[in-house]
């Protein structure tokens, strides 16, 4: 008989165990998904993220998830495919974020990656300045990027017109704009890490750089939907706090990174090159959002964001990135 009425009560306490944790991820709420694809676009920006692939960290932590990298060339192809509901978390540039935004798609950061100071790179030595890239052609991944809105400010405060070099524009993503340019196929390529380093390291100078003109400002994010994180806070939360790990690994260790984005990269750049470029001013990891509201006011001003305009950086993120004192 005891051993019956212990039964009874060890039965008891596995479903009240179950009904606090059922509780406890609101009310039935699914922990994590069966399957998620998480999308971003070359370039060492993205080091959390691969950092993340690499050590399968989201495997490790919900065994049985299916986890999907995916490498597109562009922010406008993942907000495709995350309107599509094809991806689950989206890592982009500020530029197709906001657009996004005031397009009214449900979306906000779940982690800021990132802030970075862009260049515009040139190899011709007659390109010193904005002034003498009037009539050129210029490469950024999308006429809506975060480097097509610095080239805007750049043509505003330097040539009194933001729109003075949108006829040059040429829409390509930085891999082959870096080649492009070297070949002298394009005059001018606004690019990030590390493409703006291996073009300086082969010959290319800068004309350019974002900060000078704009301030600090953050260049890449993870994004998730409203409804996505909904359904999943508890894995979307988990999330921010690995964006963080990872970026934390970054600062602790930038030589086990360095190898990390090698070995994703095929070995070419070296780990050198990577531990050089990681301690270069012009990238700096973390999740706090900068410049957010600054970007989208220019953004905005100069005709890139119809519709809807946040009324605070904290519209734009989800709670775990409110303590950050962003801007």
């Amino acid at each position: 008989m005891k051993r019956f009425r212990l039964a009874a009560i060890l039965v008891a306490a596995l479903a009240a165990a179950v009904v606090v944790a059922t509780s406890a991820f609101g009310g039935g709420q699914a922990v994590a998904p069966d399957k998620i694809v998480i999308a971003y676009q070359p370039g060492m920006g993205y080091a959390p993220l691969i950092i993340m692939k690499n050590q399968r960290t989201l495997e490790k932590r919900y065994p049985g998830l299916q986890v999907e990298y995916r490498v597109l060339p562009s922010g406008t192809a993942i907000t495709n495919g995350m309107i599509s509901g094809q991806i689950h978390i989206g890592a982009m540039g500020t530029g197709p974020f906001l657009v996004g935004y005031a397009r009214g798609i449900d979306w906000k950061m779940i982690a800021p990656l990132n802030e970075a100071d862009l260049w515009l790179m040139a190899k011709d030595p007659n390109i010193k300045t904005i002034a003498d890239l009037r009539g050129k052609r210029i490469a950024t991944p999308t006429n809506t990027s975060i480097q097509a809105a610095m080239l805007r400010k750049m043509a505003e405060v330097r040539l009194g017109d933001s729109k003075a070099l949108n006829a040059g524009l040429i829409a390509m993503d930085h891999p082959d704009a870096m080649q492009a340019l070297l070949a002298g196929q394009i005059d001018a390529h606004l690019t990030s890490p590390p493409f703006q380093f291996q073009e300086r390291n082969r010959g290319a100078h800068v004309v350019a750089r974002s900060y000078s003109y704009f301030g600090a400002h953050s260049f890449l994010g993870a994004v998730v939907t409203d409804k996505f994180y909904r359904e999943y806070t508890q894995f979307s939360n988990q999330l921010y706090r690995d964006v963080a790990a990872a970026i934390k690994l970054v600062k602790t260790n930038p030589q086990k990174v360095a190898q990390i984005l090698a070995e994703d990269a095929g070995g070419n750049p070296t780990p050198r090159q990577f531990k050089q470029w990681i301690g270069n001013p012009a990238i700096t990891y973390t999740t706090r959002p900068r410049g957010l509201m600054r970007t989208a006011s220019f953004m905005s001003r100069t005709g890139q964001l119809p519709g809807r305009l946040p009324s605070s950086w904290r519209d734009l993120v989800f709670p775990p990135v409110h303590p950050t004192n962003g801007s």
